[in-house]
């Protein structure tokens, strides 16, 4: 019995060795992203007849089988659903109060303080129909107001640029996470097929995966070997150690310049519906049905704004130049164009925009239209109408009918509400996020105080069979002692 006393505390040895080396781990990477905590599998060794009773079975010891890592298939894929949505809301809310100062009103020098300006100019006029001065603040007050308009779309369209910016260099981001998954297929497949436990591999290609789906939502399923397959979509983006790249494929939406994802395989369109890349492409434009552009493109956030803002531009312009032509001016004649739009390439007939709205280089004070008939000196009745129609009028502006004050001031509402709206989708989704991470944290993760009580128990294990050693070295020294 003596020398199966030893293997058995031999084996024992071996075992809490093992034990502590992976608490010893365990605690080191308690921090470490993505680290799944692990634990040593214990065995009781089949039981041995006894030397001196054969008929008697005894205790062989116990044996290290495995080390596993901590695992929850459902909350690893809820964490990382909700990871996509959180990023989605996250990206979303800062796009939109990136842009919340260009629509902030009351403000100093903001568009409704100009637009009312440039109204009280006509009234002004109205009252005194002669005066070069009145009629130089009504150009002046027309320049100011196109201006800010000018500014207000120039800002938004750099904002666009950004987020354009941001989608080409997510594109990037997803297309360099899938090849590195890829290669962890590999590698875990190697690994795998060795017969050996690839646990390190598999928590750096699970944090790969969750990196991943901060960009984009995507769906996966285990293939051979231990290697995974990830889709976006009904489109593979990984199988097994293969690839399929995402293009970032440069379109325009009316005027404005936006940044496709399309498969380079097929060229269809990415169908991204969460994640921070999707909050981005949100932005600026949308899609009806599951993300495929051919089901009919519409304005984003941002794009949408610029076409209230341009739908402002044209409508000022329209009622302006309409009521500006029907009038006459000091030389009783009809009146000059007042808006023009900035030249745009050659042979393209010019279109008026937030952006390129400006007074004609070509109009002077004393051709604007201040009465509404010739040889009517001291009617300012033309300009009075003008007012009116600037300031209390309902017009046809985009989709609606009202006046130029009421619809900014929906603009304004719109932007305050959407914005609102996401921050307040990012908060919970961040609190859901935070709540499902703690749960699978408090399966896969790392307790130190737990890996402390193992530490004891293991310790007190090894002690307890070195001792079991020491003890039999000592009465068989004893035996030979002995009989010696």
């Amino acid at each position: 019995m003596g020398f199966e006393v030893l293997g058995i505390a031999s084996q024992a040895i071996a075992a809490q060795q093992l034990a502590l080396d992976v608490t010893g781990n365990n605690m080191a990477n308690a921090t470490t992203p993505g680290y799944h905590v692990e634990s040593v599998n214990l065995t009781e060794n089949a039981p041995a007849p006894d030397a001196v009773m054969p008929t008697t079975l005894i205790g062989n010891g116990v044996t290290a089988t495995a080390v596993t890592r901590a695992t929850n298939a459902f909350l690893s894929s809820s964490v990382r659903n909700q990871t996509s949505a959180e990023s989605y809301a996250t990206a979303l809310s800062q796009g939109l109060n990136q842009v919340q100062n260009i629509f902030q009103e009351p403000q100093n020098g903001g568009l409704a303080e100009m637009m009312n300006q440039f109204n009280q100019s006509w009234l002004t006029l109205s009252q005194n129909p002669e005066s070069l001065s009145a009629r130089e603040s009504v150009i002046q007050d027309g320049k100011t107001l196109a201006s800010t308009l000018n500014s207000m779309a120039t800002t938004l369209s750099t904002e666009e640029a950004g987020v354009n910016q941001n989608i080409v260099s997510q594109v990037s981001q997803v297309n360099q996470l899938a090849g590195q998954i890829a290669k962890l297929n590999g590698q875990i497949a190697t690994v795998s097929t060795s017969g050996q436990q690839p646990n390190d591999l598999l928590d750096q290609r699970g944090q790969l995966l969750t990196e991943l789906t901060k960009l984009v939502h995507v769906s996966y399923a285990n293939g051979p070997a231990n290697s995974l397959d990830v889709y976006i979509g009904s489109h593979p983006l990984v199988t097994g150690e293969r690839t399929y790249q995402i293009n970032a494929t440069s379109s325009t939406y009316g005027s404005t310049k936006i940044t496709v994802p399309q498969w380079q395989d097929t060229g269809s369109d990415v169908q991204i519906q969460s994640g921070s890349l999707a909050g981005n492409i949100a932005l600026l434009y949308t899609n009806s049905i599951n993300g495929s552009l051919s089901s009919g493109l519409k304005a984003g956030y941002l794009t949408g704004y610029g076409q209230k803002l341009d739908n402002i531009a044209q409508a000022l312009a329209t009622a302006v130049n309409t009521g500006q032509a029907a009038g006459y001016d000091l030389n009783n004649n009809p009146g000059a164009t007042f808006f023009v739009a900035a030249a745009g390439p050659a042979g393209v007939p010019p279109t008026i925009s937030a952006s390129d709205i400006k007074v004609s280089s070509s109009l002077s004070a004393n051709q604007l239209a201040a009465a509404s008939s010739s040889n009517a000196p001291g009617d300012g009745s033309h300009a009075e109408s003008l007012y009116n129609t600037l300031s209390n009028t309902s017009l046809a502006i985009g989709n609606s009918t009202t006046t130029l004050a009421g619809y900014y001031q929906s603009v304004v509402g719109q932007v305050g509400i959407d914005g609102q709206n996401a921050s307040n989708l990012s908060t919970d989704s961040q609190n859901t996020l935070t709540s499902l991470k703690n749960e699978l944290s408090s399966v896969t993760g790392v307790d130190l105080n737990q890996q402390s009580v193992n530490m004891i128990q293991e310790q007190q294990s090894y002690e307890a069979a070195a001792k079991l050693i020491t003890t039999q070295q000592t009465m068989i020294q004893s035996l030979l002692s002995a009989v010696g």
